[in-house]
């Protein structure tokens, strides 16, 4: 899969980006002109040209720093870390909850998450009608082009709430569109999500060459998620029951074996953003590597990273005693992490002034930690993928759902548990059992703001009050179109 997402992207700047380059040598010369008719003429060029939808899915402000600076850094899970306070003075005021509508991490999430509905767009519309591409790859194309337009709506909702819906390419005189209500951005997110799952293959049914392509399973937990997210109890539960009742998924027997590259796109992953190690030496090169291994990495100069996104005694103390899971997401001082190999390290997260003089909680984030031979040949080239949804939160998802519904939540929660060796929840009020169970089953995993906001518990977060449930749109966005309504922060 990682194949074909990266084998085109040099290809697709002529069709996305056609207007970007402003080199001297060109500023006589006519502009290129390839219309959509001649692009989208064969199989080939469709699949080309989905790689390019799939790509702002990875791009750096994206999913490799805004999501966990909101879904870790915002909560009471993690802090910010790096090298003091102004080391990325933008995710503190979002830490802060004093972020302005000038935040230039908040207007790159913003753009780059509409940049992925224009591609989707273009892509529908080179399908549409389309008698030069097979009917085959019409009809699986047109269903990833929708889960991945569904995808972008859906960050950009639950990070601003109503938003601009953008269902084709706009002409000019559409540039100013209102918000729409929430009501018909959940509508919309469902509609493609529902037409994604109908076409798509389930994962067993991709050759080895296509894995990490959105499937049927992808497709039915994002809308899972959606329902979560809008109280829907019951399409919830069912939903997710179809899923775990798939055979398509499974827990990795190992927890600790999740977060490795060994496990990519594995028997857990319901869809992993794809990364990839070019052996580019340079910084975000392409914007194909992963540079969170070393942002999040001890900052002490014996390991070598950049100290982001540290764990908080407050995460720490939630796990129960003998849950291997807290060693596996935390980090403490003077850990030994892949003993008995060459890559055996010892990793130092205590504040001292001489290595480590910027540790703000004494922890750092284990998830993700990739061994030295596995780092990569440039600061952002891991290729560790992203684990966006795993089987364990749609186990989870079926129990929240069914304590909602006053069913069986007890079994989907206590697989979660039994996987690491624990038994039955101690909790017995069942909502709250849930709420602790998806604490630390997805520590670190960018998760927390969002559970803590969507399900009324945002007070447990400093400086956090319900007007600032969603971020401010981007000023520059309301200069630009006039019909947009700022959110109260």
């Amino acid at each position: 899969m990682k194949k074909i997402f990266y084998a085109g992207l040099f290809i697709l700047s002529g069709v996305f980006l056609m207007q970007s380059c402003n080199t001297d040598d060109f500023l006589n010369t006519p502009a290129p002109s390839l219309t959509d008719a001649a692009y989208f003429s064969n199989d080939d060029a469709v699949i080309t040209a989905l790689a390019g939808v799939y790509d702002p899915m990875g791009w750096y402000n994206f999913s490799q720093l805004t999501e966990w600076a909101i879904g870790d850094a915002c909560s009471d899970d993690a802090e910010k870390g790096g090298g003091g306070d102004g080391d990325y003075a933008e995710i503190f005021a979002l830490t802060q909850f004093t972020a302005n509508a000038e935040n230039p991490l908040v207007l790159q999430r913003w753009n780059d998450l509409y940049v992925g509905i224009n591609r989707a767009n273009k892509l529908i519309e080179g399908l549409t009608d389309n008698e030069k591409i097979s009917s085959s790859v019409q009809k699986r194309v047109m269903g990833e082009a929708r889960f991945l337009r569904a995808f972008y709506h859906f960050y950009l909702v639950k990070t601003f709430g109503p938003i601009p819906i953008v269902d084709h390419i706009l002409s000019p005189s559409e540039y100013h569109p209102k918000r729409n209500s929430l009501e018909e951005c959940w509508a919309f997110i469902e509609s493609d999500l529902k037409a994604a799952a109908a076409v798509l293959p389930k994962k067993s049914q991709l050759p080895g060459t296509e894995i990490g392509r959105a499937t049927w399973g992808a497709a039915s937990a994002f809308l899972t998620k959606a329902y979560i997210f809008q109280e829907k109890w019951p399409e919830a539960e069912a939903l997710a029951k179809e899923i775990v009742n798939s055979g398509e998924y499974d827990l990795e027997p190992n927890y600790g074996d999740i977060f490795t590259m060994a496990t990519d796109n594995g028997i857990e992953s319901v869809f992993d953003i794809q990364f990839k190690d070019f052996m580019m030496p340079g910084w975000l090169d392409e914007n194909e590597g992963c540079h969170l291994e070393v942002m999040h990495r001890s900052r002490d100069d014996r390991n070598g990273g950049w100290g982001f996104d540290q764990p908080t005694q407050d995460l720490y103390d939630e796990f129960e005693e003998g849950d291997i899971r807290r060693e596996w997401t935390i980090i403490s001082d003077g850990d030994t992490l892949w003993k008995g190999t060459p890559d055996e390290e010892i990793i130092y997260t205590a504040k001292d002034p001489v290595h480590h003089p910027d540790s703000y909680t004494g922890y750092h984030k284990r998830k993700g930690t990739l061994p030295a031979s596995q780092r990569g040949n440039g600061e952002d080239q891991a290729g560790l993928n992203l684990r966006v949804i795993r089987f364990a939160e749609v186990l989870l998802w079926q129990a929240e759902a069914a304590v909602h519904n006053g069913s069986d939540w007890e079994t989907p929660l206590n697989r979660v548990r039994a996987r690491v060796g624990l038994g039955p929840t101690p909790i017995s009020d069942p909502l709250e059992a849930v709420y602790h169970e998806r604490r630390v089953e997805l520590a670190m995993e960018s998760h927390r703001y969002w559970d803590l906001v969507r399900t009324g518990r945002g007070n447990l977060i400093p400086g956090y009050t319900d007007n600032k449930r969603y971020l401010l749109i981007p000023q520059v966005e309301i200069n630009l179109n006039p019909n947009l309504e700022q959110n109260p922060y």
